[in-house]
């Protein structure tokens, strides 16, 4: 019996020894997660319900807990979203995405962490990177980027106008065929 529960107290410990949830990107159209190995710092990128990172298998997601179930070996896990690097760092924001022309209009919720970047896809080829930083009043400074790759997978970069909200503001910005606008 003993050796039966240190077997069942390794295996535990072996599924959640490296793997924690780094991410979400919700629409109406998808649900998007990254995986993020603890031990090497690889990223898994994006990844829908039933695709793997490292053997573990994403099985689904509980958005009000923001708590992501993954299987590994027939054994299931829950991973809570990362902390924030820096105390009460972590928000979710929700809004929405209008792509022109046709006026494609998409409902986000989705994962942002103070002082780092997050990049979020927009369309096929093209990313918004937003960067989120808690300025010494307490304001909160977005830096967006718009990265675009072509087929041969070459990326431009384009730097939009940075965007300074009270705790909690709404922000919002178009440029050409692109808009966003998000509340925290």
């Amino acid at each position: 019996m003993k050796r039966i529960l240190i077997l069942l107290a390794l295996t535990a410990a072996s599924l959640r020894a490296e793997m924690q949830f780094s991410g979400f990107f919700l629409t109406t159209d998808e649900s998007l997660f990254t995986l993020s190995d603890k031990d090497s710092g690889e990223s898994s990128g994006w990844l829908k319900v039933g695709e793997s990172f490292h053997s573990y298998t994403i099985r689904s997601f509980d958005r009000g807990h923001e708590v992501i179930t993954v299987e590994k070996d027939g054994q299931s896990l829950r991973l809570s979203l990362r902390e924030s690097k820096v105390k009460d760092g972590k928000m979710t924001i929700n809004g929405t995405i209008t792509l022109l022309p046709g006026q494609r209009v998409q409902s986000v919720r989705a994962s942002l962490f103070l002082g780092e970047e997050e990049v979020f896809p927009l369309k096929e080829g093209v990313f918004l990177h937003l960067t989120a930083e808690r300025r010494p009043d307490g304001t909160i400074l977005y830096q967006p980027r718009l990265v675009t790759r072509d087929e041969d997978g070459k990326e431009s970069s384009e730097s939009w106008p940075y965007i300074l909200t009270p705790p909690g503001g709404e922000f919002a910005i178009r440029i050409g065929d692109l808009g966003f606008s998000f509340k925290p």
